[in-house]
């Protein structure tokens, strides 16, 4: 009796660690799948984001110095952003010139837009300059602003909306591929649709965002003993965030060198 109770709980034990392990499995086939490569570079591809919100909360703990050299302004983590949108950017306008060329105007549209909210987080995150240059911040704008510079998202009141703006940049990333490759009604419009829309593999990266932003905008601030170390972390959520949209401007530039603008299948479709 008491060895078909320890069989049994075995049998259990060994199905709970098999669900995640199947599932992870199916994630990794999708991800090497979507983007063409190894299950090496796929792996890389889907823990990537969480090798990166894990080194934050590791700067975190190596004491407040070395956090604070990471995630402040002109920090490792902001001039990475600023790195990653600038070479999403330019893939990004690479991306423009080849749906102009295809007559695809309309996607052609929503991706220049994409490129000049990309323009304008490069020149906020740069205070359009002033940490360049150096010129003095205008007196009005001093005593509005949190830290005195020449950007938007540190006004007083302002910064909320840039917030909630981040807030639905994750939720569209997150979202709108479980709608677009799964509805069956949108199916005559998917190869359209997949233009605009991240692959599964690419969803860590917006989830990421869009729950630390529903944490952050929803929930009390925390502690005081705890409040800098977790609202700077929003710096790392960011550079996580920024990696995601580069990778989906290179991902769809991609895609249209190999198979144009009407591809055979929709990225993701087949999962």
């Amino acid at each position: 009796m008491k060895a078909s109770s320890a069989l049994v709980r075995e049998q259990i034990l060994q199905g709970a660690v098999g669900i995640p392990s199947a599932w992870l499995s199916r994630c990794l086939a999708c991800a090497c799948q979507e983007w063409g490569v190894s299950r090496a570079w796929g792996g890389i591809i889907l823990t990537l984001p969480f090798l990166v919100a894990s080194g934050g909360a590791a700067a975190a703990l190596l004491g407040k110095p070395f956090y604070k050299w990471v995630t402040r302004e002109d920090g490792a983590a902001e001039w990475l952003q600023v790195v990653l949108y600038t070479a999403a950017l330019a893939l990004g306008i690479a991306v423009v010139r080849r749906l102009f060329r295809a007559e695809e105007k309309f996607v052609a549209v929503l991706y220049v837009l994409l490129c000049l909210g990309l323009l304008f987080l490069i020149g906020e995150e740069l205070s359009w300059g002033q940490r360049i240059f150096g010129w003095e911040t205008p007196e009005a704008l001093k005593q509005i602003h949190k830290q005195q510079e020449t950007n938007l998202h540190n006004i007083y009141g302002v910064g909320n909306i840039f917030k909630w703006v981040q807030m639905l940049v994750g939720a569209y990333g997150v979202f709108l591929p479980l709608i677009v490759f799964r509805a069956k009604g949108l199916a005559p419009y998917a190869t359209r649709l997949a233009l605009i829309t991240p692959p599964y593999s690419l969803i860590p990266y917006f989830l990421l965002m869009f729950l630390w932003r529903g944490y952050r905008n929803l929930l009390p601030d925390p502690p005081a003993r705890f409040y800098y170390t977790v609202s700077e972390y929003n710096e790392v959520i960011e550079l996580v965030l920024a990696l995601g949209l580069f990778l989906f401007a290179y991902f769809q530039l991609r895609k249209l060198r190999v198979e144009g603008v009407s591809p055979g299948a929709p990225a993701g479709a087949a999962h």
